[in-house]
């Protein structure tokens, strides 16, 4: 999986695409790709923040053992 600020790249060209675009369809179909690619972008983020979330625990749980 790509970095999060790879996926609003992405999501950047799609909407620069659509801009291009001369086709009603077409706009509609870049639009659709880009809000995938920023919805990706946020689920790599939510992702993350669970996981540093869970090491902070996981140091928490380690350091109260320590001082048992």
């Amino acid at each position: 999986m790509g970095t999060i600020m790879d996926h609003r790249k992405c999501a950047e060209e799609c909407v620069a695409m659509a801009r291009a675009s001369g086709d009603d369809r077409d706009k509609a179909l870049w639009l659709t790709l880009a809000q995938s690619w920023v919805r990706l972008a946020e689920h790599v983020a939510r992702d993350d923040m669970d996981a540093e979330s869970q090491g902070g625990e996981e140091m928490l749980a380690a350091h109260a053992s320590q001082n048992s």
